[in-house]
Order: C-alpha cells, then sequence, then structure tokens
C-alpha cells in the first residue's frame, strides 16, 4: 500500500490557506489516499471583522468520497465559532477524517482585530501561543477578493456565476459558484474533471453560512453553519484555560 499525500489548497481564498496551513504538520494514512491518491483539508468558513454583531454556532463539515468499487465514506466534524461584540473571533478545527474518533486532532484559535493578537490553542498538549498575528493572518475575510479563479493551463476554463440570493440558516445570503474545467493530461488526468466551489454569504453578518467543493479526485466537502445564535459568546472563549502552558508565538523570520 503506498503512502501518497496531495493536499488540497486550490480555490482556496488567502485567509483559508492560512488556517489550512496549521494542519500541514500533520500526516495522514488512510485507506482513502491509498485509493484516490488525495487528501483533501476541510474548506473554512469565513468569518468577517464586524463591531455590534456578535454570534455563536456549530459548523459542521461533511466530507463524502467515493472510491473505485463504489463505496462511499462520509465523515463529519462539528466546530463552535464565535464572534463577539468587539469583533474577536474564534474557531475551532477539527481533522474530521481521523482514524481514532475518540482522540481528534483539532486547534482552536482566536483573533482580536484591535489588539492583532492572536491565541494559538493545544488541547492535546495544553500549552496555548500568543503573541501578534502576522499581517497575512490578521487580513479581513472579504468574500470578493480573488472572486475569480484565473485558468493557467492550455485548455483550461473557469466558469464564475452568482446565484439568487436566498435565505439560509435564518439568514439572508448571497451565493457564487466557479467551476474549474480541467482538461485530459493536467494532473495525469484521461478524462476531463470538473472542480466546483460555491459559497454562501450574510452581508448583514459577516461569515459565509455555506460552502460546497466538489472534487472527483478527493470527494465533496460541504461545510455550513448549524444553530446560529445572534448572541454574545461567552468572554472565556476568548481567554487561554487554566492549566495550559503559555508560549510566546515564534518570531518571523527577517529575510
Amino acid at each position: 500500500m503506498k503512502r501518497t499525500f496531495v493536499i488540497l489548497l486550490a480555490n482556496l481564498q488567502p485567509t483559508e490557506r492560512v488556517l489550512v496551513g496549521l494542519f500541514l504538520v500533520l500526516s495522514l494514512w488512510t485507506g482513502t489516499a491509498a485509493q484516490t491518491g488525495l487528501i483533501a483539508m476541510p474548506i473554512e468558513i469565513g468569518i468577517s471583522r464586524r463591531h455590534g454583531q456578535p454570534f455563536t454556532a456549530i459548523e459542521v463539515t461533511t466530507l463524502t468520497q467515493t472510491l473505485a468499487d463504489g463505496t462511499k465514506i462520509t465523515r463529519t466534524a462539528e466546530d463552535r465559532i464565535a464572534r463577539d461584540s468587539e469583533g474577536r473571533s474564534y474557531k475551532e478545527q477539527h481533522l474530521p477524517w481521523t482514524h481514532n474518533p475518540e482522540h481528534p486532532i483539532y486547534y482552536v484559535n482566536t483573533y482580536d482585530p484591535v489588539t492583532k493578537e492572536r491565541i494559538h490553542l493545544d488541547p492535546q498538549r495544553h500549552v496555548a501561543t500568543l503573541g501578534p498575528a502576522k499581517q497575512l493572518y490578521a487580513r479581513d475575510y472579504k468574500p470578493n477578493d480573488n472572486s475569480t479563479i484565473r485558468a493557467t493551463h492550455k485548455g483550461e476554463t473557469v466558469k464564475t456565476e452568482q446565484l439568487t440570493p436566498q435565505d439560509i440558516a435564518g439568514v439572508s445570503c448571497w451565493g457564487r459558484r466557479t467551476t474549474n474545467t480541467v482538461p485530459p493530461g493536467m494532473f495525469s488526468n484521461d478524462q476531463t474533471i470538473e472542480i466546483v466551489d460555491e459559497f454562501w454569504y450574510s452581508d448583514e453578518l459577516g461569515v459565509d453560512v455555506l460552502r460546497r467543493h466538489s472534487d472527483p479526485r478527493s470527494g465533496d466537502q460541504v461545510s455550513e453553519l448549524h444553530d446560529l445564535q445572534r448572541s454574545e459568546p461567552g468572554q472565556e472563549m476568548f481567554k487561554v484555560p487554566q492549566g495550559y502552558a503559555v508560549q510566546p508565538l515564534p518570531t518571523p523570520r527577517t529575510p
């Protein structure tokens, strides 16, 4: 059985790439990877900076993969996310396809846009790292950034379409779907591949309410908000828990 690790980062926005990058230190070994040759990383729900728009919710991420023999594998993770009236954000990040569901690999990240400080919690080791956030991490999430994925290879096409607004999870949302058509041979594929990304964003709340990503190489991912509450989250969510060892964030290297 061959270990093949291909991290799917295509079509993510800059803020999401940073969040997904937290997982790159993990080495995964799954039967699915052996059969598909591709491991997909979670598509992150984007949270914009907002004052006076607190909320709490559960981000439910579902990955569905279909193997060559038709067998379907479905994995689901539930993560708490929140933002308080001061604009501070809280996000849990599980890896929903770990082997042992009793010991999930996950992290917690909070960010304060006023002080521009970040707290990164490792619940496995009870370690907190905190300090000034790098500029890229501190960048506000704006769904219109990089709204068009450009074709970079001969024969590749990209189609972006605005979707009819609709109410999702009790809030009004607008949506966009991008279809990337990959010609044969681009990824050693013998047939055309269609990669589809879709997101639904609430301007009022300043958060993605639903995201979908479909790639026949890795499967279908859906991330959506459940139990959305427009209330102030507990302030303990934005503090280092008792019993955690505190370390400074690594200092960026000077080029």
